[in-house]
C-alpha cells in the first residue's frame, strides 16, 4: 500500500521502485548545502531510511542557502535540526545523526547498512572526506557529490571499483590523513570552465579566509541533479557518468 504522500510519484515510478526506495537507506556526510537540500529531496521522494552526520551547528551566515537553516534554528546542530525538519515531512522515516561528524573512529559504523553515500562534507574538511571514501570502497558503496558554482553546479560520482578520490584530486593513494590538514578539493577537479568571477586570486583569497561566496539556487540545483541521477541509478534505470567523468550545468 503506497501512503498517501507518495502517490504522486506513480507513473514517474512503479509501485514496486516506490517500495524499494522504502527501503533504501542513504548516509549523508554533511548536513549544511548540498547535504541538507538530499536530504529533503530524499525525504520527499520516499527513502526509508537517512543516515546524517556533522559536526557544525547553524549560523546566520547559513540561511541564505542551507536547507534547515532558519532564525529558528541557529545555534543548533545541523544534523539533529535537519533530521527535526525531515520529520515534519515524513515522520514514519528512520533517521540516525552523527553530531560529531564523521571521523577515522566512527565511519565504518556511519556507513553500516548504507545502500549509497553522499559526500557534503565542508569544502575544508577535506580530510573527512578521505576518509569516507575510503571506507565506502572497502564496503564497495558508490559516491554521490557536487558542488555549487555560482548559478550552476558539478556533481561528480565515484565508483568503488574506478578512480578513487585520491587519484582523482592529485595525491597519493596511501597518504596518511594526518599529511592531509590543510588541503582542500583543487576547484580545477570540479570543472574545466569555471564562473567568470572565479579567478586564481579569488581563489586563494576565499581559501584563506575560509568564506568562499555561495547562493542559493547553485545549492538547491547540485543536489536536485544528484538525487535525479542517485535514483535513477538505485532503481538500476541509468547509471551516472563516473569519475573522472562528471556532469555540469552552468547559466553565466
Amino acid at each position: 500500500m503506497i501512503k498517501e504522500q507518495f502517490k504522486r510519484n506513480l507513473g514517474i515510478m512503479s509501485e514496486k521502485e516506490i517500495e524499494k526506495l522504502h527501503e533504501t537507506t542513504v548516509a549523508i556526510a554533511g548536513c549544511g548545502c548540498i547535504g541538507g537540500f538530499s536530504a529533503e529531496l530524499l525525504a520527499r521522494i520516499g527513502v526509508g531510511k537517512l543516515i546524517l552526520a556533522d559536526p557544525d551547528t547553524f549560523d546566520y551566515s547559513n540561511i541564505n542557502r542551507q536547507c534547515a537553516a532558519t532564525h529558528l534554528t541557529v545555534g543548533q546542530r545541523k544534523a539533529q535540526a535537519l533530521k527535526n525538519h525531515l520529520l515534519t515531512i515524513n515522520p514514519d522515516m528512520d533517521i540516525e545523526c552523527y553530531n560529531e561528524g564523521v571521523t577515522e573512529a566512527n565511519v565504518e559504523t556511519f556507513l553500516d547498512g548504507a545502500d549509497y553515500v553522499i559526500d557534503a562534507i565542508d569544502y575544508f574538511a577535506f580530510p573527512d572526506s578521505v576518509v569516507l571514501h575510503r571506507e565506502a570502497r572497502k564496503k564497495n558503496l558508490y559516491i554521490a557529490t557536487a558542488v555549487a558554482l555560482g548559478f550552476g553546479t558539478s556533481v561528480l560520482t565515484f565508483d568503488p571499483n574506478g578512480m578513487t578520490l585520491e587519484k582523482y584530486t592529485g595525491i597519493t593513494e596511501d597518504i596518511a590523513i594526518s599529511e592531509l590538514k590543510g588541503k582542500t578539493f583543487p576547484p580545477s577537479a570540479y570543472s574545466q570552465t569555471l564562473p567568470d568571477y572565479v579567478t586564481e586570486e579569488k581563489i586563494a583569497g576565499w581559501i584563506e579566509s575560509r568564506s568562499i561566496p555561495t547562493i542559493s539556487v547553485g545549492q538547491a540545483l547540485g543536489p536536485g541533479v544528484l538525487v535525479s541521477k542517485l535514483i535513477l541509478h538505485l532503481l538500476e534505470r541509468k547509471t551516472p557518468k563516473m569519475v573522472p567523468e562528471y556532469f555540469q550545468l552552468q547559466f553565466e
